[in-house]
Formats: structure tokens, C-alpha cells, sequence
């Protein structure tokens, strides 16, 4: 085996035990690699803080205008967001995402990190 696949291989499977280890410690149920949960993604909630936004107006005067709350996402690809949802808020929670697509049951609640229009969402496995 040459050494650059070699260490590769060892990264890989570095990182492998490491993400497993996080995840039992934090009380995550990692399923096996055969299993792959669909992940239901629920707006709850969309805010607008006006008296940050007079401060510091930066885009729209207004929530957020791509997501609407009791919109229903799901997804078995855990790389791609689904049709219609926020680029920026998969970016920025897709960890918990993988972390439903691995077996974690849910619900976990969790926003974007939009200060001024943060949308607040839902994370759990979605019905088979």
C-alpha cells in the first residue's frame, strides 16, 4: 500500500472513531452504516428583531422572507438540501441533520444564526 492511501485511510477512520466517541458521550444513539433515517425538518417559528435591525439595518426590514413557519422539509440526503429550503440554514445545521440521518430519534430545536431574522426549526426522524 502506498503511504499517501495509507494515511488517508487512517484519517479517515481517525475521524470515524472520533464522531462515534462524541456522539456516545453526548447520548447519541449512532445507528449501524446499513440504517439511513429521513430527517423532518419543521419551521416553528420566524422573529424579527426591529430594535437591532434600527441599529444595525442590514437587508430586509422584515423576517425572514424564504421559509414560512409550519413548513415541512424532508430529507433522506444528507448532503443536499431539500427543494425550497434555506442554502444558509443547511449549511449551518446540517450536523444536526447527519445526526437524524445517523438514528439520533429527536426532537431537537435549533436556529439559524441570523441575529436580526432568526428562524427557529424542528429536527426529527420523519415517519417511514
Amino acid at each position: 500500500m502506498e503511504r499517501k492511501t495509507f494515511l488517508k485511510t487512517i484519517s479517515a477512520g481517525s475521524l470515524g472513531c472520533l464522531a462515534a466517541t462524541a456522539a456516545a458521550s453526548a447520548g447519541l444513539r449512532i445507528a449501524p452504516e446499513t440504517e439511513n433515517f429521513k430527517c423532518k425538518i419543521t419551521v416553528i417559528r420566524k422573529s424579527f428583531n426591529k430594535d437591532l435591525y434600527d441599529q444595525y439595518p442590514l437587508g430586509s426590514g422584515s423576517a425572514c422572507g424564504r421559509l414560512e413557519e409550519g413548513q415541512v422539509f424532508v430529507t433522506d440526503n444528507v448532503w443536499d438540501p431539500p427543494k425550497g429550503f434555506c442554502t444558509w440554514a443547511w449549511a449551518e445545521l446540517r450536523w444536526m441533520i447527519h445526526s437524524v440521518h445517523a438514528g439520533n430519534p429527536g426532537p431537537m430545536i435549533c436556529s439559524c444564526s441570523d441575529g436580526l431574522r432568526p428562524v427557529l426549526f424542528k429536527f426529527e426522524r420523519a415517519d417511514s
